[in-house]
C-alpha cells in the first residue's frame, strides 16, 4: 500500500518538472531573442561607424585638393613676379595672360573651397547623425539590459516558487504518509488483540 502512494506521488512530481521544464525554455527563448536583438543593433552602429570613416577620408582628400591648388595658385605668383621684372617690353600682353590665369586660379580656388565647404557640412550633419544614433542605441542597450535583469529575476522567482510548491507537495505526502502508517497500526494492534495477543507482548 505505501508503494502505491510513493508511485502517485512520482507522476506528480514528474508532471511538476514538465511545467517548470516549459517555463525554463521559454525563458531561455526570450533571453536568446534579446541577445540577438543586441547583436543586430552593434551591427548596425559598426555600418554607422564605416560611413563617419569615409566622410573623414572625403574631407581629407579634399583639403588636399585644397593645399594642391594653393601650391599651385603660390606657384603662378612667383612666374607673376619674374614676369613683372621683364614689364617694359611685354607689359600690356604679359598682364592680360596672367589677369586670365589668375581669374582661372581663383575660380578653382573657390570652387575647391565650395567643395570643401560642402563636405565640411556634409562631415558634421554625418557625425551629428552618428552621435544621435549612437544614443538611441545605447539607450536601446539599457532598456534591452533592464529587460535581461527583469527577466533574470522572474526566472529566480519562478524556481523559488516551483521549489516551495514541491516542498509543500512533499510535506502533505509525508504528513499523509505518518497517518497512513498510523492507521495501520491501530488496525494491527485491534487485529492481534482479536487473535487474543498482546502487542505489547510481542
Amino acid at each position: 500500500m505505501p508503494a502505491k502512494k510513493k508511485k502517485g506521488k512520482k507522476g506528480k512530481k514528474g508532471g511538476k518538472k514538465k511545467k517548470k521544464d516549459e517555463a525554463t525554455l521559454e525563458l531561455e527563448d526570450k533571453y536568446q531573442k534579446t541577445v540577438n536583438e543586441i547583436e543586430a543593433l552593434k551591427d548596425h552602429l559598426a555600418i554607422r561607424k564605416e560611413l563617419s570613416r569615409k566622410a573623414h577620408g572625403m574631407e581629407d582628400e579634399m583639403r588636399n585638393k585644397m593645399r594642391e591648388t594653393e601650391k599651385t595658385l603660390e606657384e603662378h605668383k612667383l612666374d607673376q613676379r619674374a614676369i613683372n621684372a621683364d614689364m617694359t617690353r611685354q607689359y600690356k600682353t604679359m598682364q592680360t595672360e596672367m589677369g586670365l590665369r589668375i581669374h582661372k586660379l581663383e575660380t578653382d580656388l573657390l570652387r575647391t573651397r565650395q567643395q570643401l565647404s560642402t563636405t565640411e557640412a556634409d562631415l558634421k550633419r554625418v557625425t551629428e547623425e552618428k552621435e544621435r544614433i549612437t544614443k538611441e542605441k545605447d539607450q536601446e542597450i539599457d532598456t534591452l539590459n533592464i529587460k535581461i535583469d527583469s527577466m533574470e529575476k522572474d526566472y529566480e522567482r519562478i524556481l523559488d516558487e516551483t521549489l516551495d510548491s514541491l516542498i509543500s507537495k512533499i510535506d502533505i505526502a509525508k504528513d499523509k504518509w505518518k497517518d497512513e502508517a498510523t492507521l495501520v497500526q491501530v488496525n494491527n494492534k485491534h487485529l492481534l488483540m482479536e487473535f487474543g495477543l498482546n502487542p505489547l507482548e510481542l
